[in-house]
């Protein structure tokens, strides 16, 4: 069980740091990042179609959903963090090295990181993020729907020796258009995080939010409910 709970716990707990170094007092943050509509995203590290962006669409044929953003949001293209380190910032959207050695290489063989979308520029004050990912679960045969994956780690996290500051909430359940999601609220200090999880497939599907406003929370589920999760499916290549 510590892989799949290795991959959550990473996405509500230290999932959303971001770390700025500049190389000189007077250095700036690039004012636009080099996207291209309908950019391939970064290979997956699962036998899984990482999905493809168009506009402020994300689609993905494997999970059979597609979800889209408000128009000023940003949605970087696969070269996005190396063009960002190599202009002095260096953005840990998930800091695996949290894990350790073992967990680190359990997570990079079960989840795959779909996307990564931001309400401002990384390094705005009170910055909202949403991170796509899917995790392998076919081999956790207990793990029926959301609520037992959501169910699990929360017992878990309760488990864990967490900072005295990290609030888990309650396993719950919210309805958004079409689709019925399991959901977990963490939060340390200001910042807060949702993770929405629905299951198919032998996956998890994860939609982590993690936002200091409320408003931000608010686009987060309309995304969601404005999203199609009921695309044409095509036939999945099973996971090693």
């Amino acid at each position: 069980m510590r892989v799949f709970i290795a991959a959550f716990v990473v996405l509500v707990s230290v999932s959303f740091g971001f770390s700025q170094k500049q190389r000189t007092p007077h250095k700036k943050l690039p004012g636009t990042i080099p996207v291209k509509a309908g950019t391939e995203l970064r290979e997956a590290a699962l036998k899984l179609d990482a999905g493809t962006v168009t506009g402020r669409s994300y689609i993905n044929p494997t999970l059979s959903f597609q979800v889209t953003f408000p128009d000023s949001w940003l949605i970087p293209g696969p070269d996005f963090e190396a063009y960002m380190k190599s202009a002095g910032f260096d953005l840990h959207t998930l800091n695996t090295e949290a894990l350790g050695p073992l967990a680190k290489q359990r997570f990079a063989k079960n989840v795959t990181v779909l996307l990564t979308a931001y309400r401002s520029m990384p390094g705005t004050p009170d910055n909202a993020f949403f991170l796509i990912a899917a995790e392998n679960i076919s081999n956790i045969p207990q793990i029926k729907d959301a609520v037992d994956y959501v169910d699990v780690v929360r017992q878990s996290l309760l488990n864990a020796k967490l900072p005295a500051t990290f609030k888990v909430g309650e396993t719950d359940a919210e309805k958004l258009g079409a689709m019925q999601f399991a959901f977990l609220d963490t939060s340390t200090g200001t910042q807060k995080r949702r993770v929405y999880v629905t299951v198919r497939d032998g996956y998890a599907v994860l939609f982590a939010v993690s936002y200091v406003s409320d408003d931000d929370l608010t686009t987060a589920r309309d995304v969601l409910r404005t999203g199609d999760f009921f695309l044409p499916t095509r036939d999945n290549v099973p996971a090693n």
